[in-house]
């Protein structure tokens, strides 16, 4: 008998300790402008084509090494925008990407609480995910929008972004 109590007990810290390992994140650094939490065993690279009114509006656009030219199910994507590309108009980079976004892209404010701004959009595109969630800095000279398919994971990432 002692021994099956033994063995369940394994049985269960196994599976806690598993359990614990696969919700852990790390914390990268975003070419100097920002740091954010991502998913052990992730690295995002800038894909250098990221063009003023293209890919999203943005100054720079970050995939995981590992993925493709179209996000798939668990894949994100994040855009950093900051004042370089403003037009006429605009004030700061984050109402750049609220306005680019929203008229340019197709997205759709879903949720706005004043510090993150959740924009959705149902075209089907895989390079243009439908959900983006926004944070912005103190003055909106600098932005990070998080994409992908999974809104609570998105939210989470977003909220972890320090600016530099």
């Amino acid at each position: 008998m002692n021994k099956k109590i033994i063995l369940m007990l394994l049985i269960i810290m196994a599976f806690i300790s598993i359990m614990a390992v696969g919700s852990i994140k790390s914390s990268q650094d975003f070419d100097g402008q920002f740091t954010m939490d991502i998913p052990i065993g992730h690295n995002f690279r800038d894909v250098a084509y990221c063009l003023p009114n293209g890919a999203l509006g943005c100054s720079r656009e970050y995939l995981d090494e590992d993925t493709g030219c179209e996000l798939e199910d668990d894949d994100i994507m994040v855009c950093y925008y900051n004042d370089s590309y403003l037009v006429e108009g605009e004030s700061n980079a984050w109402q750049h990407a609220v306005n680019g976004l929203t008229t340019s892209y197709f997205y759709e404010i879903a949720q706005d609480d004043g510090n993150s701004l959740v924009l959705t959009n149902d075209i089907g595109m895989k390079m243009m995910p439908p959900y983006l969630v926004g944070v912005k800095n103190d003055d909106g000279s600098k932005a990070v929008f998080v994409g992908g398919y999974h809104l609570d994971d998105l939210k989470r990432y977003a909220n972890s972004v320090e600016f530099k």
